[in-house]
């Protein structure tokens, strides 16, 4: 009988824990982080994770559109995905527009109290190289020569992949820069070739879009969990204006995605263990019809899993890669002396030490930077009262630039009534 690679997996951990509870002079530590290791692949398969973000859209009124992308962006980072395994596709530098009244910013929320563009962003491909064949080859792995790494998703068999596609479309089409497109048929095929090239294990495919639903309508390939903001014949629909921005700011289904999101975590540290179980299945019901204003349902035509037993983690976070021991698991399977045996569980010991504190001050740094997306969506009034302070803009409540128009109405009014008076004289 042939096994799964799931099964031989669930097989050898089951005799590993066996061998290692009866091994001479195994420590309890020992046999726990390895019923840990067992519980992870018990649930899943992948040892790493990949993120590919593209936003789609050009143009100053589209600014919601690429904070979408950089507030998922910003939950990946902080839940620990490294930038050397995103890949930020920007059609348009709205940061850096001359309408901009924050320039070098970007914001997802009217209380501009965390910028999403930061001091630290890195952006891989930007403009006119946001196309639809080079987020084909992106899946694909189908680059001209020379392409560089950091353009390159080098994914495996073993990659849990997060794809998140935002813009204009309609039934099966998004656009691109408002003069191309790309089609369902497009990615659905992309991600055929990705499995059959053993580029992913498990895939999370995003649309948000006008119909997003129907972006996923044509895919065939195994292991892909899709969902849109909205079903066929449904607008995607934003959330909020920022008056001083002068345009709609963040999108109802990245805003309520953000409002759950903001309380996963995923270090680990005792209080972050229960909402790392969080689930996909969790996430879903939280985007309700009553909120996002459309249908946000997941497709699991091509998915075999329990939305309940697939973490939240499972594709927003980061999983390392773990390698077996080159050795046996205790004495039994060894030969050399007791001291031999001791100076070497000494230095692992050591090693493991020092792995852990490196991994908990990698995430403690993400953290730290990335601040809770509570902050992203509802600022408390001191944050956000420092933000306002550091520019001057609050007088007795009321921005600065609120009075400024104020007082230019009152000056010109005068002027603009004898002008009135003089154009209906003359006609």
């Amino acid at each position: 009988m042939r096994l799964l690679p799931r099964s031989r997996a669930l097989l050898s951990l089951a005799v590993a824990l066996i061998l290692a509870a009866s091994a001479p002079g195994t420590s309890a530590a020992s046999v726990a982080a390895t019923a840990a290791t067992a519980d992870f692949f018990r649930n899943s398969t992948h040892t790493n994770n990949w993120a590919i973000l593209v936003d789609t859209s050009r143009y100053w009124f589209n600014y919601r559109h690429v904070a979408n992308t950089l507030s998922f962006y910003r939950t990946v980072k902080r839940l620990g995905i490294p930038d050397s395994r995103i890949i930020l596709m920007l059609a348009d530098d709205f940061a850096c527009d001359a309408r901009n009244a924050f320039p070098g910013e970007i914001y997802g929320s009217r209380s501009r109290a965390v910028n999403l563009y930061g001091d630290d962003i890195e952006v891989d491909y930007r403009g006119y190289e946001v196309t639809p064949e080079n987020v084909l080859r992106v899946l694909t792995n189908r680059h001209p020569k020379g392409t560089p790494r950091s353009k390159r998703a080098l994914t495996d068999k073993r990659s849990n992949v997060l794809l998140y596609l935002t813009g204009h479309g309609g039934d099966e089409f998004l656009k691109f820069q408002d003069q191309r497109e790309i089609l369902s048929k497009d990615v659905a095929d992309a991600l055929h070739q990705m499995k059959r090239k053993n580029r992913y294990d498990e895939l999370l495919f995003i649309a948000e879009t006008c119909q997003a639903s129907t972006m996923a309508a044509q895919f065939y390939s195994p292991d892909v969990l899709s969902i849109g903001s909205s079903g066929k014949g449904e607008n995607s629909l934003s959330h909020h204006n920022d008056d001083a921005i002068g345009l709609s700011v963040i999108d109802r289904f990245t805003f309520y995605t953000l409002e759950f999101m903001e309380r996963v975590r995923g270090g680990a540290a005792p209080e972050d263990a229960a909402t790392a179980r969080d689930t996909v299945n969790d996430w879903f019901r939280s985007l309700t019809k009553a909120k996002v204003r459309s249908t946000a349902v997941p497709d699991v035509r091509n998915y075999a899993r329990d939305l309940k037993s697939v973490r939240v983690t499972d594709f927003f976070g980061s999983a390392a890669e773990a390698f077996p021991r080159a050795e046996g698991y205790g004495g039994a399977f060894s030969s050399r002396s007791e001291d031999e045996k001791k100076e070497k569980e000494k230095d692992e010991d050591e090693d493991a030490s020092t792995s852990s504190r490196l991994v908990a001050e990698t995430y403690a740094e993400a953290s730290e930077s990335y601040r809770p997306l509570e902050e992203v969506l509802f600022a408390s009034d001191p944050l956000v009262e420092r933000k306002r302070n550091g520019n001057a803009v609050s007088t007795f409540g009321i921005p600065a630039g609120r009075i400024a128009a104020y007082v230019a109405c009152v000056a010109f009014a005068p002027a603009l009534a004898a002008a009135s008076r003089a154009m209906q004289k003359h006609f």
